[in-house]
C-alpha cells in the first residue's frame, strides 16, 4: 500500500545553502550609536558584540537599540550595557527547518552559523535567508502555479495559499499626532516589528517600524517627536487574495520585514504579513508538494 509521505518545502536544504556570510560586529566598548552606524552601513538587523579579545559576548538587535532609545539612554552608552545572551546558533549543516524551529521556539530573527570551530562564526541566518531560497525553489519546481500559468497548463493541482490564509488580521496602530513614546510602548505591548500610522480621517499614512526608530535616534531627534515625523511612507501592501508567492516578491525585493494586507482598496488594511509567518507557513505546507509526492 502506497504510504503518503509529507515533504517540506526545506527538505534537504541546510544552513549553509541560505546563510550571508559576513558577520557584523563591534567591540563591546563601542556606543550605540557607532552600532546603529554600523547597522545603517550594512542594512543589518543584529550587531555580534565581542569582548577585548576578539571573543563573542553577545548581540544587540534593533529592539535592544529601541529600548535604550525609549528609556532615552545616553547615545554614546556602550552596547555592552544593552547586549544580549547567550548567543543562539546553528551548524553549516543543519536543517533549514531545525533552524527556522530554533527561530520560532526562541523567538529570535536570525541565529548565528558555526563550522567545525565552535569558537569562530562562519555567517548569520535570519527569516529573509530562508524565504530568498524558499522562494527560488519554488519557482523552480515543476509543480509551479507560476511556471504553469507562463506555459499555459493546468493539471488541477491545488491552487496556491493566498495571503488571507497565512497573515495576522489585527493590525497594530497609532496616530500622526501620536509621540515616539506611544509607538513604542504599542511595539512592545503587541511584539510587533511595525505599527501603521493613520491620519486625522482613519486612512493609512505610513509605517513605524524598528529601523525607523534607530534611525530617528541616530539623526538626534527625541523620542518626544510626533510619529509623522519619522514615518515612512507610502505603505506598501498586497491584497487579501494575492499568493504567497506574490507577496513573497513584493517583500524580498523591497526588502521588507513585513507587508500590510488590504482588501481591495489599499485604503482598507486588513492585517499584515510578516517574513516569519511567510517562513512558517512555506515551511511545511507546501500544498504542490504535500499532494504531489506518494511513495511505495
Amino acid at each position: 500500500m502506497p504510504l503518503a509521505r509529507t515533504r517540506s518545502v526545506l527538505s534537504g536544504m541546510r544552513v549553509k545553502e541560505a546563510m550571508r556570510r559576513q558577520v557584523i560586529s563591534l567591540d563591546r566598548s563601542a556606543s550605540i550609536l557607532t552600532g546603529i552606524g554600523r547597522l545603517i552601513k550594512y542594512k543589518a538587523d543584529a550587531l555580534l558584540v565581542t569582548d577585548s579579545e576578539g571573543r563573542p559576548a553577545g548581540i544587540v538587535s534593533k529592539t535592544d537599540m529601541a529600548g535604550a532609545y525609549y528609556a532615552e539612554m545616553p547615545a554614546g552608552t556602550p552596547l555592552e550595557a544593552i547586549m544580549a545572551g547567550p548567543l543562539l546558533t546553528c551548524f553549516l549543516d543543519d536543517g533549514l527547518e531545525h533552524a527556522l524551529d530554533i527561530m520560532v521556539n526562541c523567538g529570535v530573527h536570525q541565529l548565528f552559523v558555526v563550522g567545525a570551530d565552535s569558537g569562530r562564526f562562519e555567517g548569520m541566518l535570519n527569516y529573509g535567508d530562508i524565504l530568498g531560497v524558499v522562494f527560488q525553489t519554488c519557482r523552480s519546481c515543476r509543480k509551479s502555479s507560476m511556471r504553469q500559468a507562463a506555459a499555459g497548463e493546468d493539471d488541477h493541482q491545488p491552487k496556491e495559499t493566498t495571503v488571507s490564509e497565512v497573515m495576522t488580521s489585527s493590525v497594530i496602530t497609532c496616530t500622526v499626532s501620536d509621540d515616539l513614546y506611544q509607538v513604542m510602548e504599542a511595539l512592545t505591548a503587541h511584539r510587533m516589528s511595525a505599527v501603521l500610522v493613520i491620519d486625522d480621517s482613519g486612512h493609512p499614512a505610513g509605517v513605524i517600524s524598528k529601523t525607523n526608530l534607530v534611525l530617528a535616534w541616530y539623526r538626534g531627534i527625541a523620542p518626544s517627536a510626533k510619529a509623522v515625523a519619522v514615518m515612512s511612507k507610502p505603505v506598501i501592501s498586497c491584497d487579501r487574495n494575492d499568493t504567497i508567492n506574490q507577496a513573497l516578491t513584493r517583500m524580498l525585493v523591497g526588502d521588507l520585514g513585513r507587508i500590510f494586507v488590504h482588501d481591495g482598496d489599499p485604503e482598507s488594511i486588513v492585517g499584515v504579513l510578516s517574513l516569519s509567518d511567510a517562513a512558517g507557513h512555506r515551511s511545511g505546507t507546501c500544498r504542490a508538494c504535500i499532494s504531489s509526492r506518494l511513495v511505495g
